[in-house]
C-alpha cells in the first residue's frame, strides 16, 4: 500500500518519469495541502564539486563554527528546479524543535541556524543531523496527484535516514528496493539500459 501523500513521505522518481530534472531522484515532501501549494527538496542530489559556484563566503558564513573536517559539499544538495538561489536547510536536533518546522518525527526544517550551529554534535556526529538545499521542487493543486496517477512518482514511508545518507547515489535505488514487491527488481535497472 503507497505511502499517504502527507509532509515526511518520500516521493520516488518511477522510471516511466522524463523530465531529466528528476531522474532517479528521491524527494521528501515538506508541505502537503491538497488545495495550496506542495512543496519538497531533492535529497539525493548533493552539490559536491559544484559548491563552488556559488559565493564561498556566503557558504562559510552557512558553516561558520561547525567542525573543518565537515564535508561541505556533501552538506550542499540542489533541492530542486524552482528558485534555485534559495536555501532550506533540514536537520534532526529535536532539541531545536520550538524554533524549527516538523516535518516528520526527527526531522526539521529551519528555525535558529546559530542555535544549530552551537548544537553539540551537528556536524561531527556519526550520521550527518544538517543538509543545506538551494532550490526546492513543488506542485500546484493537483498537479501532484495527476503525475503520480499517471505513474510518474512513487510513494514511500517518511525515511529520516535515506535524507540524511551519506551514500546519496544510493538513495534511489535503496528507496525503491525497501518497498519490496514489484519494486525490488525495478530498483537493479541500470540508468543505461544498454549495460543490462
Amino acid at each position: 500500500m503507497p505511502a499517504p501523500l502527507q509532509p515526511g513521505t518520500l516521493l520516488i522518481a518511477s522510471l516511466a518519469l522524463e523530465d531529466p530534472t528528476f531522474l532517479r531522484t528521491v524527494v521528501v515532501l515538506l508541505q502537503y495541502v491538497p488545495d495550496e501549494l506542495t512543496l519538497g527538496v531533492v535529497v539525493n542530489r548533493p552539490l559536491g564539486d559544484r559548491a563552488r559556484l556559488y559565493p564561498s563566503d556566503e557558504l562559510d558564513s552557512l558553516t561558520q563554527g561547525m567542525a573543518k573536517s565537515a564535508n561541505l559539499g556533501g552538506m550542499f544538495f540542489q533541492g530542486g528546479p524552482v528558485d534555485p538561489g534559495s536555501l532550506i536547510f533540514l536537520h534532526r536536533v529535536d532539541e531545536l524543535g520550538e524554533d524549527a518546522t516538523r516535518v516528520h518525527e526527527g526531522l526539521y526544517a529551519g528555525g535558529d541556524l546559530d542555535a544549530l550551529r552551537a548544537h553539540s554534535g551537528t556536524a561531527g556526529a556519526a550520521a550527518p543531523r544538517l543538509r543545506f538545499f538551494l532550490g526546492y521542487a513543488s506542485w500546484a493543486p493537483g498537479q501532484l496527484e495527476d503525475e503520480i496517477n499517471l505513474g510518474a512518482w512513487i510513494l514511500a514511508p517518511a525515511d529520516v535516514d535515506q535524507v540524511f545518507s551519506e551514500e546519496s547515489d544510493l538513495v534511489w535505488q535503496q528507496s525503491l528496493y525497501a518497498l519490496g514487491g514489484k519494486y525490488a527488481p525495478m530498483s537493479f535497472i541500470p540508468e543505461d539500459p544498454t549495460l543490462n
